[in-house]
């Protein structure tokens, strides 16, 4: 074959492997935006705004995000004839600042929150109530006055205990009584998650207890509400009656989960129980999810169109399927009402609608596009559950699982596999529907685990490695026993015949119990500790390119959760905190390789289990004590005293508390003998390190990678332990802001502004003894060397939001004093 003739001088050049690589990204763009992967990324930018927002330390203004929003979709209109890839561009930057808008607008309807934690009597109009296992009554109450004292900024509505026996006020009459106000708290540790922000988006300001039982308010008090409230307190107490009546036939834990299914009240519900599930996976069954939404409608689907098909004359004259899922759609919507509406089953019933309605129109119910638009009307009607677990793991699971099977579907469709023959046994044909079915629920159990198992492994610090083989084991009976015998409970019941569904429920959830029990029995649930946000963000965006890509653009998804994980690994991930302090100041914990060694001998479960996922400590380490070293207030001390420097004075002289503070000088205890208990303290620190030493509940010392920690709740022991300390933390209020001797000073007074603390230990080259701020005898005499810097991070330092603002409000002024 002849060669072709080459011009002289030409020099052709192979194209460059980046011209290669460009050509290939833009033919595989090419074949994405023919799929209309443009309009599956709306609901992506939307959530971001809406995200992006609610983590900002400040308030951005709203003209801002309204002019941006104008200014992209102006843009979008004008390229949209001619460049459409700047169009598409500007409608997801258009669709990111409508998310932050429409969070804007729902901060806007915000609760205000308690601002210090305070005993006063109130009364109001009860919303909700709740019973636990042990006769206690949890109730919602609308507030309507407050006294003695009178709160300047009450918060709408709060949530109260009744612990002493009464007969329960009804929902929707009043009630007042004497109880103890807690304000929401913060993150727990910093990056954590934020407690006080749902209670603002939840409308609840406060909680706490009564101290005795309520007392009743006069009849017909409640009778002034509105049509809506009425008819919002009548579902409450539909729901109540319901869960009364559930727990009066399936007593224990069966009963418990069964009216979380059935009107999403957990109270009944055991904490090993609870426990079980969420080390085995199975948690999700207790939230009113998709799930349960689909099962519900699903149920009265099938039931409907077999009823109607059972009549051939109906089958020919009615269309059956849309009917049915009319019928869904309205069996949703009341259990949508029924179960009390929140957000998760908002979502839910969103979703089911959407699909439901394409059935009607004679659409595909399960796509990607139907999601998207689920996602959409969400985010818009509540923009703050983008940031929560529930709708990131929600909309992971549905998007994976139909992500998955769409791709088996294609692969199936273009290699048919050969044709079966014309007859098979009952056996091998029933035995192949059993297989595909297990099949299918393996399948379906690893995919949603696998995508949710990102965004549990960040909000919930674990991952349930036998979750597949929980789920094998529970979930046929959550699908063909508990849903559906429920549905038929709740169907029932108005005629008095609930009994037998509901013990068939109570059946298939002690299958469900104990099949949890037996997977946590084998292991498998892995404490993973706290996940950067950043990798998070990273494996998050990989998730999406993995899911909603179809060509081999998609693969950039695997290289994203690659990397993610090195940044969740060490040395990326970053070393984990040497000490913790509660937002109180009454809690400590030292990280050390056996565990997490506190200053208390039983620390409050909420704070401390959530340390021990965080840190991946699952030890505590109680203190030790010190018997007799809390000296009596005549006792002299006998500990061994520093000498005094008669050129420079100490804290206890200087540095105390400002004038006007309860207990602002030594009252009852001498110098010498606060000293010498702290010296005792420390040195019996000093032989057991990285251990609290404790005199008291509220005095204690330890000494961790060469620190000197000390902790009370005196002011007169702030001194003597400014001198001896390379940290003190005092959990009362005071005005003193920092140590003369260059120690560490936090108080409770600057931890209501910071919140909770994780300090990192860093190398010793900090303040040396003898200087100008290590200027006391006992500074030079304790800390003989370099003093080893302390790096700090708060959890909401310099957070300025709506559901942080409280914490700079002072009652005494009525005014807010946050920083510059």
């Amino acid at each position: 074959m002849p060669r072709r003739a080459t011009p002289a001088g030409a020099d052709v050049q192979a194209p460059s492997v980046g011209a290669r690589l460009g050509a290939v990204l833009s033919r595989e763009a090419a074949r994405e935006s023919g799929r209309g992967v443009y309009v599956l990324l709306l609901p992506v930018a939307m959530g971001a705004g809406a995200g992006l927002y609610y983590m900002l330390p400040r308030d951005p203004l709203q003209m801002l995000l309204l002019a941006g929003l104008v200014i992209a979709l102006a843009v979008a209109a004008a390229a949209s004839a001619r460049h459409l890839a700047v169009a598409r561009g500007a409608g997801l930057v258009a669709a990111l600042c409508a998310g932050a808008a429409a969070a804007s607008v729902e901060q806007g309807r915000g609760a205000v929150l308690l601002d210090q934690d305070v005993t006063t009597t109130l009364s109001g109009t009860v919303e909700a109530r709740e019973f636990d296992a042990d006769g206690r009554v949890r109730y919602l109450i609308r507030v309507a006055t407050t006294k003695d004292p009178v709160l300047s900024r009450p918060p709408a509505r709060v949530r109260l205990v009744a612990r002493a026996p009464h007969e329960p006020v009804a929902v929707g009459d009043t009630l007042s009584g004497r109880a103890r106000l807690s304000a929401p708290s913060g993150p727990v540790i910093p990056g954590g998650y934020d407690y006080a922000f749902r209670a603002f988006i939840d409308g609840i300001g406060a909680h706490g207890f009564f101290y005795r039982a309520p007392e009743p308010g006069r009849a017909g008090e409640a009778g002034s509400q509105g049509a809506m409230v009425r008819a919002v307190l009548f579902l409450r107490s539909g729901r109540e009656a319901i869960s009364a009546r559930i727990r009066s036939v399936l007593p224990g834990d069966p009963g418990g989960i069964a009216a979380a299914l059935a009107v999403s009240d957990r109270r009944g519900i055991s904490a090993e129980t609870v426990d079980a599930l969420r080390a085995t996976g199975l948690a999700h069954i207790l939230a009113i999810s998709g799930l349960h939404m689909a099962l519900a409608a699903g149920t009265l689907y099938l039931l409907v169109r077999k009823l109607l098909a059972a009549v051939p004359a109906l089958v020919e004259a009615l269309p059956v399927k849309k009917l049915a899922a009319t019928g869904a759609l309205f069996a949703a919507t009341a259990y949508l009402l029924i179960s009390g509406g929140s957000v998760a089953t908002q979502r839910a019933w969103v979703m089911l609608a959407i699909m439901l309605v394409a059935v009607l129109a004679d659409r595909p119910a399960l796509t990607l596009r139907n999601v998207a638009l689920a996602a959409l009307l969400i985010i818009l009607l509540t923009p703050s559950a983008v940031v929560g677990p529930g709708f990131q793991m929600s909309f992971a699971a549905t998007a994976a699982l139909i992500s998955a099977y769409a791709a088996i579907s294609e692969r199936r469709a273009s290699r048919p596999g050969p044709a079966g023959p014309l007859y098979r046994p009952a056996v091998l044909k029933w035995g192949g529907i059993a297989i595909r079915a297990i099949l299918g629920l393996a399948l379906t159990s690893l995919v949603a685990g696998l995508a949710t198992g990102l965004f549990s492994a960040h909000h919930f610090h674990r991952v349930a490695g036998n979750g597949v083989l929980a789920n094998l084991l529970a979930m046929p009976l959550v699908t063909f026993v508990v849903m559906p015998a429920g549905v038929l409970a709740l169907l029932a019941m108005p005629f008095g015949l609930d009994t037998w569904p509901l013990r068939l429920m109570g059946k298939g959830l002690e299958g469900v119990i104990a099949a949890a029990r037996y997977v946590e029995g084998l292991g498998g649930d892995i404490t993973v500790g706290q996940i950067p946000l950043l990798a998070t963000v990273t494996a998050g965006c990989g998730f999406l390119v993995l899911v909603l890509l179809k060509s081999r653009l998609r693969l950039a998804g695997i290289a994203l959760i690659g990397l993610a994980a090195g940044l969740a690994l060490p040395p990326l991930r970053g070393s984990d905190p040497d000490i913790l302090v509660s937002e109180d100041g009454r809690l400590l914990a030292l990280s050390t390789p056996d565990g997490l060694a506190t200053n208390a001998a039983r620390p409050g479960e909420f704070v401390f289990r959530q340390w021990q996922a965080a840190l991946r400590r699952p030890a505590h380490l109680a203190p030790a004590s010190l018997a007799g070293a809390a000296p009596a207030s005549t006792a002299a001390g006998t500990g061994k005293q520093p000498a005094a420097n008669a050129g420079n004075k100490a804290d206890w002289e200087t540095g105390g508390p400002a004038a006007g503070d309860s207990d602002s000088t030594p009252s009852g205890l001498a110098v010498a003998e606060a000293r010498a208990m702290l010296d005792r303290l420390l040195a019996a620190a000093e032989l057991t390190p990285s251990r609290f030493v404790c005199a008291s509940r509220g005095i204690c010392a330890a000494v961790h990678r060469d620190i000197r920690i000390i902790a009370v709740d005196r002011a007169d022991l702030i001194g003597a332990g400014c001198d001896r300390a390379d940290l003190l933390v005092v959990a009362i209020p005071v005005h003193m802001r920092a140590c003369r001797s260059g120690a560490k000073l936090v108080t409770s007074r600057t931890l209501r502004a910071s919140g909770a603390l994780a300090i990192r230990i860093q190398a010793a080259g900090g303040t040396p003894p003898g200087s100008a701020l290590a200027s006391t005898a006992a500074e030079a005499r304790y800390r003989p060397g370099p003093r080893p810097a302390l790096a700090t991070t708060a959890a909401v330092a310099g957070v300025i939001r709506p559901w942080t603002i409280q914490r700079y409000y002072d009652w005494r002024t009525r005014s807010y004093d946050p920083p510059d």
